[in-house]
């Protein structure tokens, strides 16, 4: 909820689920949007999950949302990935953005560094580095245009590796016979050609690799984040998994028989980039979006009409003090500059420790299974198996 110009969170994780830089991520960008602009009072839900699935219902269809139990609903739900179906608005992956050691962010302060690497003495091979997973967008991608079944990219595209050495190292890593050496993010820009294949949901790799000045490869998927819309393939990246399971090599090819156009392929997703997914970029799209959901509410938020309103910068102070999470992401980067309003009611850190120990999902009025019956529960633990 926001009412006026204050961020408050009617529900909160409970503790086994505390701690994933996707939802930190987006308090933080969300908390500093707040504070540096003038935010109109409305409610809306955060799917912070990083598993896009398509939605089970949707709110055109009378009666195909009686089992979802929403209080209050329907209601706006912003998402960091989505399928192309979902009802979800697009909001960025502020986790990935912002937390890691190796986040978009980090990468973007060091800017010079990688563009002391020119583009001739960049390795011309594509490089290709992720874990072994599929994710359930595999099994809802439409055939390849000669009609060939979809299959997954991150199992697929390191087969083409031992006949085309030559023109790629790409690989899976880990522990076993199959796999290959990791490659430091920081590192690859080495390559000209960098490969990019989703995961459970978008990569967040993908975004840092638009920065890094080598062309990107984009693997075919049916997940999209808050501004691939912008995106243009032959201007900002190169596509494979789209015509056959071997166009990749067409595309690498191509690359190396047009260097200049692959160079200024790569220069335009440089430019877009820095340009467009910078942190002010980030915080004016989160106020506009914002914004217009304001303008479309049908009734004033209230604290007096939730369970819980607890403000979100005394959360963010416990955030950056509790073990699980102070590490997570550069709390400093928001509470030393916009600090926090100490005018407000907000509970201790003991009793934030307490409403998170509470096996049940926050609000009380909610239905919610237990953990061990969530949505989707089985089919995930099945596909981590994979």
């Amino acid at each position: 909820m926001i009412k006026d110009g204050e961020v408050y969170l009617n529900s909160l994780h409970p503790e086994w689920r505390l701690g994933a830089p996707e939802l930190i991520g987006f308090l933080l960008e969300l908390y500093e949007t707040s504070k540096v602009y003038k935010l109109p009072d409305l409610e809306f839900a955060y799917n912070g999950d990083d598993d896009a699935s398509s939605p089970a219902f949707d709110w055109k269809t009378p009666g195909s949302f009686t089992e979802a139990k929403f209080h209050g609903g329907p209601f706006p739900i912003v998402a960091w990935s989505k399928h192309k179906d979902s009802f979800a608005l697009s909001v960025p992956y502020s986790g990935a953005f912002r937390c890691p050691d190796d986040s978009w962010d980090l990468i973007f302060a060091r800017f010079d560094e990688f563009a002391r690497l020119p583009w001739s003495e960049r390795k011309q091979k594509a490089l290709g580095r992720w874990n072994l997973f599929c994710g359930d967008y595999v099994e809802t991608m439409p055939p390849l245009a000669n009609g060939e079944e979809f299959v997954c990219p991150r199992l697929h595209l390191p087969k083409l590796t031992p006949q085309h050495s030559n023109l790629m190292d790409i690989g899976f890593i880990g522990q076993g016979p199959d796999t290959v050496p990791p490659v430091p993010l920081m590192h690859q820009h080495a390559y000209r050609y960098l490969v990019s294949t989703d995961g459970w949901a978008i990569s967040s790799k993908f975004d840092k690799y638009l920065l890094l000045g080598s062309a990107v490869i984009k693997a075919a998927s049916n997940r999209f984040g808050f501004y691939y819309d912008a995106l243009r393939p032959g201007e900002h990246y190169l596509e494979c998994m789209r015509d056959n399971r071997t166009d990749l090599v067409d595309a690498i090819l191509w690359a190396r028989s047009h260097d200049d156009e692959a160079a200024r392929i790569a220069a335009n997703a440089q430019r877009f980039a820095a340009r467009h997914l910078n942190r002010p970029a980030r915080l004016c799209f989160y106020r506009t979006l914002l914004q217009e959901l304001g303008k479309r509410m049908k009734y004033t938020p209230s604290c007096a009409d939730r369970k819980m309103c607890i403000p979100l910068g005394p959360f963010l102070e416990f955030l950056s003090t509790d073990a699980t999470t102070k590490y997570i992401c550069k709390y400093h980067e928001v509470l030393v500059p916009y600090g926090v309003n100490r005018s407000l009611p907000f509970p201790s850190h003991d009793e934030i420790r307490a409403l998170l120990r509470d096996a049940k999902l926050w609000p009380r009025d909610t239905d919610i299974p237990a953990w061990q019956r969530e949505p989707y529960f089985e089919g995930r633990r099945r596909r981590r198996r994979l």
